[in-house]
């Protein structure tokens, strides 16, 4: 059970309290539900570190070492091959099992950021949503809000710094060239949580520092906790996408629009993703499993049908040839975001965060991070 202080931790960022001990245990432990758990059945890598003993520098050493166990043998030689031409042909690569992540890793370092009470440890920018969830018995539906992003956290925190090193090497393996972060999200989608519009990234990824900044990405998703159809998993389409290849049919951003929705260009419309693209499900049974694709890869998710959260993280990577822009990506979002607040008469973040009387639809508004527009 939640002790007093976290609920009004909780309380105080604005999210309403779970309707019982076992939900907020649930989430707090990553658990699909409460139940005893054979040792045989937990699925941890032999050379993984054990639970509950690792701290930033052992998972360093674990991510280091298995980068360099399967580097030189020819077998993973050959490994590589395939997913350098699995992501040149189809646009995304989902990786071996062998390079994957224990799944209580994940789960651990997502909760530190998630239920920490101090806000200056973690630092990270939250959004919130407000979902309809089934009262606890089923007999009625209820709207909370619920804490559903973060962004901006990886430097803050040592084992996610130790998390986005590892993925960078995985990526600078399959394209043959050092990567760097660009910007992460932790979507925590939960239950009823909205699902994602089809869009693709790169036309958006590159407003806000223009032709100053990186042109190429490539995107990896580390799944948290298991993901399928149900809960909303990642859908890709399939192909050889690129610059001069790739879904030119795109929704206009709307003039004066919320930079990170309906002002933000990259969105497919639903008549021709529905119609004229084919998505196929990223299914993990468990946390810890990684798929990488391109910036002009169509992708969309559904809303959370299911009873339990479906986290995930979503690490943008660019060439580190073309630079390293994370904090300044950031900053600019800042200030885009400020001056269109500004202009269609919203408050300021600075007077929000002195904890002024806001109308719901102004909060509702500053609370919103979107990247895409929401269904």
């Amino acid at each position: 059970m939640l002790s007093d202080q976290q609920m009004a931790n909780r309380n105080k960022e604005g999210e309403e309290p779970h309707d019982s001990a076992d939900e907020a245990l649930c989430e707090l432990l990553g658990l699909k539900s409460i139940h005893v758990v054979a040792d045989a059945d937990i699925d941890v890598p032999r050379c993984a570190p054990e639970y509950g003993t690792t701290s930033a520098s052992d998972m360093k050493l674990f991510f280091t070492n298995n980068m360099n166990n399967h580097e030189d043998c020819s077998a993973t030689a050959c490994s590589w091959q395939t997913l350098r031409e699995s992501y040149s042909n189809h646009g995304f690569s989902v990786m071996p099992d062998y390079l994957n992540i224990p799944d209580w890793f994940m789960r651990r370092i997502t909760d530190e950021l998630v239920w920490t009470g101090d806000e200056k440890l973690y630092q990270s920018k939250k959004t919130y949503e407000r979902v309809q969830a089934v009262q606890r018995g089923g007999e009625y539906l209820v709207e909370k809000r619920v804490l559903t992003r973060l962004e901006d956290f990886v430097n803050n925190h040592p084992e996610w710094k130790a998390l986005r090193d590892y993925i960078g090497e995985i990526l600078s393996c399959l394209l043959d060239e050092p990567m760097v972060l660009f910007k992460e999200k932790l979507n925590l989608k939960p239950p009823g949580g909205s699902g994602f519009a089809p869009h693709i990234d790169t036309p958006s990824l590159r407003v806000a520092l223009g032709e100053h900044g990186p042109q190429t990405f490539v995107t990896v998703m580390v799944s948290i906790d298991p993901m399928t159809a149900k809960n909303g998993c990642l859908r890709l389409c399939r192909g050889s996408w690129g610059p001069d290849h790739h879904c030119c049919v795109l929704i206009p951003p709307t003039e004066n629009g919320n930079p990170d929705a309906d002002g933000r260009v990259g969105a497919i419309p639903l008549d021709v993703a529905n119609q004229e693209l084919q998505f196929e499900d990223v299914e993990c049974p468990r946390g810890g499993f990684i798929t990488a694709f391109g910036g002009w890869t169509p992708h969309r998710s559904a809303a959370n049908a299911s009873p339990f959260p479906r986290r995930a993280v979503f690490l943008t990577y660019n060439p580190a040839s073309e630079g390293d822009f994370h904090d300044a990506y950031y900053q600019q979002m800042d200030r885009i975001r400020s001056e269109w607040r500004q202009r269609v008469g919203l408050q300021s973040d600075e007077r929000s965060s002195k904890h002024c009387q806001l109308s719901e639809d102004e909060q509702s508004e500053l609370d919103a991070l979107a990247t895409i527009p929401r269904f």
